[in-house]
């Protein structure tokens, strides 16, 4: 299992906000598949899936505030979903 996490965006950033959730368990995704969009004071950021798998979770939702490094999608890897 592989957990994407919301990445460092800034010096001072530590929490963000969730603009979009592009992705449902069962989804299959590419490494650079945008999975959410995470905005802050100063940046809207995309965050790629990272590993070609399938969406096993996902623990965030639109409109809702995380803090940097929280998981927000975990992916089960291609070759542990066959």
């Amino acid at each position: 299992m592989i957990d994407v996490q919301v990445p460092k965006m800034g010096m001072q950033t530590v929490e963000v906000d969730i603009d979009a959730v592009y992705v449902q368990p069962g989804d299959h995704v590419d490494p650079d598949t945008v999975v959410v969009d995470v905005a802050s004071e100063k940046t809207t950021f995309s965050v790629v899936a990272g590993v070609a798998g399938v969406v096993k979770e996902v623990l965030v939702s639109e409109g809702t505030e995380v803090n940097v490094g929280d998981v927000v999608i975990r992916i089960t890897p291609l070759e542990e979903a066959q």
